[in-house]
């Protein structure tokens, strides 16, 4: 009898710790928002889905855009609302530009400023 209960106990601890193994903490969650992938950055209905859509870096939030699509080089200014208790990042919006660049394909320059005072908080080009 307990020649058969043995492997049905060892299956059973094998696969508590397979799942538990496989689980997997998000410390920073990626939105998907592929469904707005657009070739121009004159398309700003998707354009502001994708930018609003983003998770910024605690204490920076988004505001609104301007679209640079004139003349080339094909541009877009992201105004964010900055809290006074944030940390001022450059860095940190690499993740957010990259997201934006892989979603508008024409788009060459990207600008992060602070909403109220228009101070650019980082720039980016493809």
């Amino acid at each position: 009898m307990m020649k058969k209960v043995i492997p049905i106990i060892l299956f059973t601890v094998s696969a508590i710790l397979l799942s538990a193994c496989g689980r997997k903490e998000e410390l920073y969650e990626i939105p998907d928002l592929s469904q707005y992938k657009t070739d121009y950055v004159g398309d700003s209905s998707n354009v502001i889905n994708i930018v609003s859509g983003q998770e910024y870096p605690e204490g920076y939030s988004y505001d609104s855009i301007q679209i640079q699509s004139e003349t080339k080089p094909y541009g877009l200014t992201a105004f964010l609302k900055v809290e006074p208790s944030a940390v001022k990042i450059e860095d940190e919006l690499q993740v957010n530009a990259d997201m934006t660049f892989d979603l508008i394909g024409n788009l060459e320059t990207l600008d992060y400023k602070i909403a109220d005072s228009k101070e650019i908080i980082a720039s980016y080009e493809r």
